[in-house]
């Protein structure tokens, strides 16, 4: 996909890898619409970067409220007309065992990373159904394929994730649909451990420009593209 003047939608660009995938969507002459949850001061500054580049647009957007998603899709699809590509970026984490974790650390992150990012797609999908060319990335995770100790609930609502990513390739295929699978990653979520977000944010556009060859509803393994 030719992403010059393609209007981008990115949950949780606030800050991490969304942050770092915005600014590369905006150098490659997207239209980025950036979103902040909590911490509306990290949002602006990333909307001034992307807006110095393309036009841009910034939103509060709560992945697990409902009415927020809603706003936030129709304020997108009014400023820009359209939505070519959705970025399912937003994420939460919790770092203990399973009998560890309490109900609302359990539920923060399957609402977060798993119904919310169902909800967005299904709130962007009016929208993408009616036009020629259009493209669902969902950020899901190397713990979406291989288990880790410390990260049960996490690990379960990645490999949802891509469980919902094939699935709706096989349902949707006019839209082109695609789990990118960081490793661990510097962000806050890892206390800064990892890959620079920077290179997963380069894989996440560069699989949007469809360089990878993968067939919709395939896993693009970031760990295999950034050495």
């Amino acid at each position: 996909m030719q992403l010059k003047d393609k209007v981008v939608l990115i949950t949780g660009s606030s800050q991490g890898i969304g942050k770092e995938a915005a600014i590369l969507f905006a150098k490659e002459g997207a239209n980025v619409a950036v979103t902040y949850n909590t911490n509306k001061k990290k949002g602006e500054d990333v909307f001034k970067e992307c807006n110095k580049i393309k036009r841009s647009f910034l939103i509060h957007l709560n992945v697990c409220d409902e009415k927020s998603i809603k706003e936030c899709v129709e304020k997108v699809v009014d400023k820009f007309g359209a939505i070519d590509i959705l970025v399912n970026n937003a994420g939460v984490i919790s770092w203990k065992n399973f009998v560890e974790q309490n109900s609302k650390e359990i539920d923060f992150q399957i609402n977060t990373n798993l119904i919310g990012l169902i909800k967005m797609t299904k709130a962007v999908l009016p929208y993408m159904q009616e036009q020629n060319e259009s493209m669902i990335i969902n950020i899901a995770s190397g713990a979406g394929k291989t288990a880790h100790k410390g990260l049960s609930t996490y690990c379960a609502t990645k490999f949802g994730v891509r469980g919902f990513t094939q699935t709706l390739a096989l349902e949707l295929p006019k839209i082109k649909i695609y789990s990118v699978n960081p490793g661990l990653t510097a962000t806050k979520m890892t206390n800064f451990k990892g890959m620079d977000p920077r290179k997963v944010g380069e894989v996440i556009v560069n699989t949007a420009k469809e360089k990878y060859k993968i067939e919709s509803g395939g896993d693009v393994d970031v760990w295999e593209y950034v050495k």
